[in-house]
């Protein structure tokens, strides 16, 4: 009987992670935007702002990507009628891009709402968008948890600006659910949330923490929807080899397709005695 320690998981999931190719915003530019866009428009709206949130606190936007980022926010949060954030987002949009204009083809709902906006943003001189003080967020991932017991997570907020007025987990079950998002409870220096147990179940849990600033628009996070913290859920019995989590490539959320890699275990002892050995093979094809 062949038993895998946690080593061997670990350097398993090393050679799984390398056999796969990388996310694409790896490769230069911010697929998140497209993808909110996309969502947007077949009114997924729950999903395209948890996207385009995550897409706007991404290292490497240029200004034409982040003006474009906070006009499809306001629509996504006037859509949901949080006229709040949807008011902070055209506002930051109008910072970066003075010129523009509500589309023609909007409802008259939101061309009147996002011209209020507009007024006032003049009447207040056209304030600019000065650039804001770094915030970062601290926290260690737990690697497992165990079936239908709550997981409390905690972190840590560096903001030396004030900027943050709340942090917010957001969690799913799985790998394909719409995140449900949970405000933190200050704590000392830390905030705190809990996954709740019903939620905790084979294979995995995935989640990420989100700073929000008084207007409730995303200034920073810990993972994101496109990329969430994972802790895994072993299924009571089971090897890491029959875990579905074990397949799946962290950070791409893409499983193995059959062919691309091939894992064949030969089992055996040798010697006899209480410590049967097996031996591991594996063989990555391109």
């Amino acid at each position: 009987m062949l038993r895998l320690g946690l080593g061997l998981t670990f350097f398993l999931a090393s050679i799984l992670a390398l056999a796969i190719p990388a996310p694409a915003h790896a490769q230069g530019g911010n697929p998140l935007i497209e993808r909110g866009i996309s969502e947007y428009d077949e009114l997924r709206f729950e999903e395209a702002l948890q996207t385009l949130s995550a897409a706007l606190v991404r290292h490497g936007n240029t200004r034409e990507q982040q003006g474009q980022i906070y006009r499809y926010l306001a629509l996504t949060y006037l859509a949901l009628d949080r006229e709040e954030e949807a008011a902070g987002a055209w506002r930051s949009m109008l910072a970066i891009d003075p010129a523009h204009e509500a589309s023609s083809d909007l409802s008259p709902r939101f061309r009147e709402f996002f011209g209020q906006v507009r007024q006032q943003w003049e009447s207040e001189g056209r304030p600019g968008r000065a650039p804001p003080a770094p915030v970062s967020i601290q926290h260690r991932s737990p690697p497992q948890a165990s079936r239908g017991e709550a997981v409390e997570l905690s972190a840590q907020v560096e903001d030396a600006g004030g900027r943050v007025a709340q942090l917010v987990l957001a969690y799913r079950h799985g790998t394909s659910a719409v995140f449900r998002r949970v405000d933190t409870t200050r704590e000392g220096n830390d905030y705190v949330a809990t996954i709740p147990a019903d939620d905790v179940s084979p294979p995995l849990v995935e989640y990420y923490f989100e700073a929000v600033d008084g207007g409730g628009l995303p200034i920073a996070s810990r993972g994101d929807v496109a990329a969430p913290l994972r802790i895994a859920v072993p299924a009571p019995g089971g090897d890491v080899t029959s875990e579905a989590w074990f397949w799946i490539a962290i950070g791409g959320g893409a499983a193995v397709v059959a062919g691309a890699i091939v894992l064949g275990v030969v089992l055996g002892s040798q010697g006899g005695g209480d410590n049967p050995q097996g031996t591991l093979v594996i063989t990555i094809d391109d």
